[in-house]
């Protein structure tokens, strides 16, 4: 059943309709030439490097808890709330209410990454007793190397080739749904998550059992010897 709802999933448009979403193609049947986004090692926060938009109500949450940030910064980080976030309110459906700002840049990354490329949002977050649902590292922190336009959910190309963790490559050692559990899991939920990591499982089978066939297919051709004629 799930290899022919992998079969009828994959639409025109290279997207995988998971619950609201469409998910990316290359997302099921990629694999990533490092271990993922969640090895501290591998990352070092470079697809965070030039900061995010983020959500006004996100803004909003971190700014209630800056006495907090402040303790967990050091010293290539600034205290000041002033050199946190951009001075423009962009307008983007992708946000809640259409509109976003950035978070600023300080010493040449994102004000809210500290010198070992870590983010002191993340780090204070399980220090906190936020209502359930609640975060304070911004969802779409929360997604690299993901990305969304409207309904779709899709691998973001700028972070590809920057890091192992968020490289693809054919031989990669580990499959893209599986490097990127946390990230999907965030943007689909639990249940949505499991039923997408199926039908990629699904796909990979499709996959080399066509290539086998065109292997066979292929040995089983006659091999054309070169023709020659004698001289008169």
């Amino acid at each position: 059943m799930l290899k022919r709802m992998a079969r009828s999933l994959v639409k025109k448009d290279d997207a995988i309709p998971i619950g609201d979403w469409k998910v990316e193609r290359r997302l099921a049947t990629s694999r990533v030439e490092g271990r993922g986004p969640s090895v501290a090692e591998e990352c070092g926060g470079q697809c965070c490097l030039h900061g995010v938009f983020i959500a006004l109500p996100e803004r909003d949450r971190i700014l209630e808890y800056a006495d907090l940030v402040q303790e967990v910064m050091d010293e290539s980080q600034t205290p000041d709330t002033d050199f946190w976030f951009e001075d423009t309110i962009e307008e983007d459906d992708d946000y809640p209410g259409g509109l976003c700002i950035g978070t600023a840049t300080y010493n040449d990354k994102c004000a809210f990454l500290n010198r070992d490329g870590l983010c002191v949002l993340q780090l204070l977050e399980p220090q906190l007793d936020l209502p359930e649902g609640e975060r304070l590292k911004p969802f779409y922190c929360r997604l690299f190397p993901l990305t969304t336009w409207y309904s779709r959910l899709e691998f973001d190309d700028m972070c590809n080739g920057v890091r192992p963790c968020c490289t693809l490559a054919a031989d990669g050692r580990k499959r893209a749904v599986d490097a990127f559990a946390f990230e999907l899991t965030e943007a689909l939920g639990e249940e949505r998550y499991r039923e997408f990591r199926n039908v990629a499982l699904e796909l990979e089978e499709e996959l080399k059992a066509r290539a086998e066939e065109e292997r066979k297919l292929a040995e089983s051709r006659p091999v054309r010897k070169a023709s020659s004629r004698g001289r008169r």
